[in-house]
């Protein structure tokens, strides 16, 4: 020992395998970033929409996808201490096995957001995902407000049928606000309006008006709330939900209890639970084809020690994890 430098003792890794300098960009769950939708060749895309133009409450959610972004420890796909350095997968200590190993992903950056051009940037964003799913991968889009997920949808037209499940504390289903037809208490009304969405369920909500509400039951939705998903227990939503051809999942999270998810515009008391969710999502995905899924309202300004967007990044893990058995 005594001619050993200090180095010599204390290190057993080398340069290659530890660098001394490592530069690792901002993206979900340390994906590769993609520049080009051209070249996109993932089987799982990531795309931020910092928009939150629809608002009517408190604005926020625009930082909600690099909220996300920095959302240390649900998992990452580039990791310098594993011995596979990418879709390595993690390991689940219940399972007692890595999931996500071998399932490919790629971040594709923003919508570039314009100001007060709602209708160009909701062109975007469908054009966006029109293109992940034309070059094959599953897109998962993280918002900004409720309003993105009307134009997300209609990217999906190629899933005809398309069965929606929405996870919400509120209905979405207003027909307007004073004659504008695109904001966050909308999209599930616009979704119903195009021809290939067939079924839509909402999942725990519970701040409803009677109008929207009549409508929705008017135009066949099931709705579960709060209290009903409590009787029924997870398991017993996912049975009650319609099976369908494929199925895209709309991810509201003030759904959640604001115990667990206070950095939202609209939080309301009384809300669902992470173990609780988990299950229900396992369940449903395992019954489904998802073909897709956003997640919404993550609006930071409004968080605590960041819990909501740890809380929104370990969900979206939960739902792929589900949706892609490890290789």
């Amino acid at each position: 020992m005594a001619d050993q430098t200090f180095e010599s003792q204390y290190t057993t890794l080398s340069d290659d395998e530890w660098p001394i300098v490592r530069a690792q960009p901002r993206s979900f769950f340390k994906a590769p970033l993609c520049t080009d939708l051209d070249a996109l060749d993932a089987d799982v895309a990531f795309l931020g929409v910092p928009f939150d133009q629809g608002t009517i409450g408190r604005p926020g959610a625009r930082f909600g996808p690099d909220a996300v972004r920095d959302a240390p420890r649900a998992y990452a796909y580039s990791d310098p201490h594993a011995a596979q350095k990418e879709a390595g997968g993690f390991f689940d200590i219940d399972v007692g096995d890595e999931l996500l190993r071998g399932v490919t992903m790629a971040d594709c950056g923003n919508v570039t957001v314009l100001p007060s051009d709602v209708l160009r940037n909701f062109g975007k964003l469908t054009a966006a995902v029109e293109k992940m799913v034309e070059r094959g991968a599953f897109p998962v889009v993280v918002g900004g407000d409720h309003a993105i997920t009307f134009p997300v949808v209609r990217a999906l037209g190629k899933f005809d049928p398309l069965n929606i499940v929405h996870f919400d504390a509120h209905m979405d289903y207003s027909h307007d606000i004073q004659g504008i037809l695109l904001f966050h208490g909308s999209p599930i009304r616009r979704c119903r309006e195009l021809p290939f969405v067939d079924h839509i369920t909402s999942v725990g909500i519970r701040a409803a008006r009677r109008k929207a509400y009549g409508e929705s039951q008017r135009d066949g939705s099931l709705i579960i709330t709060t209290n009903g998903f409590r009787e029924l227990g997870p398991q017993g939503v996912v049975d009650k939900i319609p099976r369908g051809e494929n199925l895209f999942i709309t991810f509201d999270i003030d759904v959640m209890d604001p115990s667990q998810a206070p950095g939202t515009g609209t939080p309301e008391v009384g809300g669902l639970f992470y173990a609780e969710v988990r299950e229900c999502l396992e369940a449903l995905v395992e019954k489904s084809n998802l073909v897709g899924l956003d997640l919404v309202e993550v609006a930071p300004p409004y968080d605590s020690s960041d819990i909501t967007s740890q809380l929104a990044a370990r969900l979206i893990v939960d739902v792929l994890s589900a949706r892609f058995p490890s290789r």
